[in-house]
């Protein structure tokens, strides 16, 4: 059995860059972290002659699973074995709540199906491949890439991994927390052409003040920033900022999901809060299940 963890990936602030024909072409500008709660997925023969997909045990349609069932698709043909597979995802974190739950699945997806089917494909191909089926399928844009890079990063070139370019926020002092209000469509607004107009005009102003200056607190106040001026954040996102807002504690919008980030160096200030999530911050965000 070829089994994965991928870990998960939160951006902060995004521009939808998407221009290009070529979906590896395409992606996003934009800065994120990645965190220690990730995705398990691994691939088995199924027992009749067709492909089958699991969420957290329970088995889910094609539509459903339309990321998984692209790269299923997409790598099948890459083979010369024609047998039928289920793939299985264990998720750590909520599905369409920001956490890039769909990227985790699909780099884990590949990545198993190439060590499964022998494929032997490269590591930027595998990659390539799981943004593709990102960008495709409307579950993200920047996710891959800044899987690949780990940790905190931004993104200064839209694209996937060996096109696109992501840099590390060079400290580590910061801790960050989570708190999950529900979820939000991904698809039904980097699809939508006033959404990306809207957020390509808010983030681009404050792109150019974040990569000036790649700091976290800079990050947080940025992500704040471009939330509400973009109208991405629901009425209880900016509820939960202005209640939740210090000098001590900064906070952003999970994109693309109803919920914020907590960026703090005491925990002490998390006292009164209910239902966050204290998170660690992965750097080696894919690891092998021997």
């Amino acid at each position: 059995m070829s089994k994965f963890w991928v870990a998960s990936h939160i951006t902060g602030i995004f521009t939808i860059e998407d221009e290009h024909p070529d979906p590896i072409q395409k992606g996003s500008l934009g800065a994120g972290f990645s965190i220690s709660r990730g995705t398990t997925t691994w691939v088995e023969s199924s027992d009749d002659k067709n492909n089958h997909f699991f969420f957290n045990g329970k088995e889910v349609s094609s539509e459903e699973a339309i990321i998984s069932n692209y790269i299923l698709e997409h790598i099948q043909k890459l083979s010369n074995k024609k047998n039928a597979l289920s793939i299985f995802h264990e998720f750590e974190v909520p599905l369409s709540c920001g956490f890039g739950a769909s990227a985790s699945g699909a780099l884990g997806g590949v990545l198993a199906l190439n060590e499964h089917l022998d494929l032997n494909l490269t590591k930027t191909v595998l990659y390539q491949i799981a943004h593709r089926a990102e960008v495709i399928n409307g579950g993200g844009l920047g996710d891959v890439i800044g899987l690949l890079q780990g940790g905190w990063e931004y993104r200064t070139k839209a694209g996937a991994p060996g096109i696109g370019v992501s840099k590390n926020i060079l400290e580590n002092s910061y801790k960050v927390a989570t708190l999950t209000l529900g979820p939000i469509e991904t698809k039904s607004v980097i699809k939508n052409d006033k959404w990306k107009q809207q957020i390509n005009k808010v983030g681009q102003l404050f792109l150019g003040s974040f990569f000036g200056n790649p700091s976290i607190s800079n990050f947080a106040t940025i992500s704040k920033q471009f939330a509400i001026t973009s109208y991405l954040a629901t009425p209880d996102v900016i509820q939960l900022i202005q209640d939740l807002e210090s000098e001590e504690c900064l906070t952003g919008q999970i994109m693309l999901g109803n919920g914020i980030f907590l960026i703090y160096k005491d925990r002490s200030v998390l006292s009164g809060i209910e239902k966050y999530i204290e998170e660690e911050i992965c750097y080696n965000t894919v690891k092998r299940y021997s």
